[in-house]
């Protein structure tokens, strides 16, 4: 049914889209241009305060839309930019198109994005516990505080599952051997982590993994765990990410209903606020950032089959990692390109709204940069690396929605 749901509406916007430029482009005078504008405009009001949520309704309102920034574009180009100008006045009018045109371009694809946002509601749980596939629970650590890792790994361990299904597994990334083999003070710290780690593990029954190097980050920690491992299911969780106890049993019924499926990807909920939320006292009064993003995005990426892995409170399946070679590391954001590049194999995702995760947000405005920084530079190295739009396996819709999470980020370089 998905799948039929979104050719339709493909179809149906490929037909809006061609309707929207052939009215754009025809001439009124300003009379007319005027009503149209004020008529429009109280429509989509009416629209957005009372029953722009509505099926065929959101679709109606974000064609009104896309006429409104075509009929603007057509506007720009034809009326505006004058190439008689000095050369200084035309460079600069020139850069001000382009940074527009760039904002028109993210507008198209958001309302791509979200013409028909899925919430998904949570798929049966089998009694018979034969049905339920083994997890393996890892959880990557680079130089998390011990205690911190203690909440996480109990939390793991307390999650209701069949016990005799359930692994959890700590992936130490700075007690390896290379860290622990230099001759500085890293190596007594890596060799301090390392032992504590180890008798913490042995204490709460949890398993411990290290490796040789601290080879390609995060995704090369997960893929040296990947052979020592063997659970059909691999849940993904950050140190910092305490899971709910019924996380298996709102996620599993995915992979049941779906052989083709590799990834369940639930919503990031953090306890505190950002560096910024807190300094300007906004965390208890606007939605934040990660709202956007986990409340509207990843919802209508996932009526394209795009809705991607993004590093942790995600579900994924073995047979499918194995399939691709484990996570990909070719770029700094393993998790959007893994989903790439599964998603480019035929494989499918979901995404399930409600947070089933509590995590931390950086305290520092420095690591608050720091991780903003690498999303960006991750998502560019997507863009140039592995172009969304050259990707043989992807669908249209697939490719337009991934565009539009990777070019979002070069809004610094335009505005």
């Amino acid at each position: 049914m998905p799948s039929i749901n979104e050719n339709l509406a493909s179809k149906l916007l490929i037909l809006i889209i061609c309707l929207s430029i052939f009215f754009t482009s025809i001439p009124v005078d300003n009379t007319t241009q005027s009503l149209l504008s004020i008529n429009i405009i109280g429509i989509l009001f009416i629209l957005n305060r009372y029953v722009s949520h509505i099926g065929f309704i959101r679709v109606f309102y974000l064609c009104l839309c896309v006429f409104v920034v075509l009929r603007y574009l057509f506007w720009r180009i034809f009326f505006t930019l004058d190439f008689s100008n000095d050369l200084p006045s035309f460079i600069v009018s020139v850069i001000l198109f382009l940074a527009e045109a760039y904002g028109i371009y993210m507008f198209l694809l958001s309302c791509f994005v979200s013409l028909r946002p899925i919430e998904r509601t949570t798929p049966p749980f089998p009694s018979d516990e034969n049905l339920l596939p083994s997890v393996d629970v890892f959880i990557p650590s680079y130089d998390e505080d011990q205690s911190l890792l203690t909440i996480t790994l109990l939390a793991a361990l307390n999650i209701r599952y069949p016990k005799d299904k359930l692994k959890v597994y700590l992936l130490d990334d700075g007690g390896t051997l290379a860290k622990r083999q230099q001759n500085n003070k890293t190596a007594l710290a890596a060799q301090l982590r390392h032992k504590n780690l180890k008798e913490l593990c042995i204490k709460l029954g949890v398993n411990y993994l290290t490796r040789a190097k601290n080879d390609h980050a995060k995704a090369g920690n997960m893929n040296a765990a990947l052979p020592h491992t063997q659970g059909e299911l691999i849940l993904i969780l950050d140190a910092d990410h305490v899971p709910s106890v019924d996380f298996l049993h709102k996620t599993v019924g995915n992979f049941l209903e779906d052989e083709k499926l590799f990834l369940v990807q639930t919503p990031h909920f953090f306890i505190n606020p950002d560096p910024i939320e807190k300094n300007l006292d906004l965390y208890q009064n606007m939605p934040s950032e990660n709202h956007m993003f986990y409340g509207a995005i990843q919802l209508g990426l996932d009526f394209w089959n795009a809705s991607f892995f993004c590093g942790s409170a995600a579900l994924l399946r073995r047979k499918a990692l194995l399939d691709s070679n484990g996570f990909s590391g070719m770029t700094i954001t393993e998790d959007a390109e893994t989903a790439l590049t599964l998603h480019n194999k035929g494989w499918r995702s979901r995404y399930f709204k409600y947070p089933l995760i509590s995590g931390l947000q950086p305290e520092t405005f420095s690591s608050f940069m720091i991780q903003r920084m690498r999303w960006a530079q991750g998502m560019v190295q997507i863009f140039l690396m592995k172009n969304p739009a050259l990707q043989s396996g992807l669908s249209i819709p697939q490719k337009l929605s991934y565009l539009s999470s990777s070019s979002f980020w070069f809004f610094l370089f335009l505005e």
